[in-house]
């Protein structure tokens, strides 16, 4: 009997039926996906039940009110966004060869916060050498940027590495940059000796709960057997955070070197070792090779050393960017900048 892979290999499958899976999750019905693809619902009903046939279990529950994935259905649709994003992928760059244009596009996900120096530097050195490619940075939670990284909707995540690490991505570890409470200078907890219960009181700013170190942020009220702050403002953006700490009495959880640019802000005593503090490129593994997205990944390395770099360290970053981008998918899963 034919594996899973094999019938989806075996030409039943077209890509006709990923964007018809695609745009029935996407509106949540059949009629909808119909309606959008511009076509009869009987079109789709069939082509829903090939692919189905094909994979052998259904991909959605039908109800009053629509369908919802599957618990396949969701691992299909992933990977149907991914495929169909790369193709387009594939299409913008056979355009630009067929116009002469040497240009490309580089999708990456962002926590500006986490890479606010780091990043613009790197940006402007992969700018000296390919001005003509286009640049998209996109900001969001680490759950939302993981999602979109594994449909192929972005080509690369720059930030906070997670303390688990997925069988699914590489990752390459740049830097560390732990993160610490931070307040206004001039804050009562400044200078002096204070644990976590004694700034219960305060307010706080903290991540969104699909932040990747928001779970560490709750283990530390944990740990002292508290809830969570009961004045609380959830921010993802240090411009929204950066005003409320200098106009109040709010305690942050921010990158150490983002504290230490910033003369109105100052660090508090309790540590925040428990919360991840690599900093690094998160890759699809099996993703298609770009030299665009190598190119950039090799810039954001040498922009890591923190000092110009010289002849031999671009060329070493370059070359550990090749290796980083074309490990296998049995390869190593993590490298580190050396």
């Amino acid at each position: 009997m034919a594996s899973t892979a094999e019938r989806l290999l075996d030409g039943r499958v077209r890509l006709k039926h990923l964007t018809l899976v695609a745009a029935i999750a996407e509106q949540g019905s059949l009629v909808g996906a119909a309606h959008a693809l511009n076509v009869t619902q009987p079109h789709v009903s069939r082509g829903l039940q090939e692919i189905e046939a094909a994979i052998g279990a259904p991909l959605f529950e039908r109800g009053a009110r629509g369908v919802i994935p599957t618990p396949q259905g969701g691992i299909f649709i992933d990977h149907a966004h991914a495929v169909l994003n790369t193709m387009r992928h594939a299409g913008a760059r056979l355009e630009d060869y067929a116009l002469g244009r040497t240009s490309g596009h580089v999708r990456v996900g962002v926590n500006l916060a986490t890479v606010h120096r780091l990043l613009p530097e790197a940006i402007l050195l992969f700018k000296q050498g390919f001005p003509h490619v286009t640049v998209s940075l996109l900001e969001e939670y680490q759950h939302a940027l993981t999602g979109m990284l594994n449909r192929g909707e972005i080509d690369m995540i720059i930030g906070r590495l997670p303390t688990e690490r997925a069988d699914e991505h590489r990752y390459l570890r740049l830097l560390d940059d732990p993160l610490v409470l931070a307040v206004r200078n001039g804050h009562p907890g400044v200078g002096v000796t204070v644990t976590v219960p004694d700034l219960m009181s305060y307010p706080w700013v903290l991540p969104g709960h699909s932040s990747v170190f928001r779970g560490e942020l709750d283990g530390l009220f944990r740990i002292h057997g508290l809830d969570q702050p009961r004045n609380l403002i959830e921010s993802s953006t240090f411009t929204a955070t950066k005003p409320i700490l200098e106009q109040t009495d709010a305690i942050a959880a921010l990158p150490q070197s983002l504290v230490d640019e910033e003369d109105m802000l100052a660090p508090l005593a309790p540590s925040l070792d428990a919360v991840p503090a690599e900093i690094g490129v998160t890759i699809k593994a099996g993703s298609v090779s770009d030299n665009a997205r190598t190119q950039l990944i090799a810039s954001v390395l040498d922009a890591a050393r923190g000092t110009v770099p010289s002849p031999q360290q671009v060329a070493d970053s370059l070359s550990l960017a090749h290796d980083f981008v074309e490990d296998a998918d049995g390869g190593p899963s993590s490298r580190t900048l050396r």
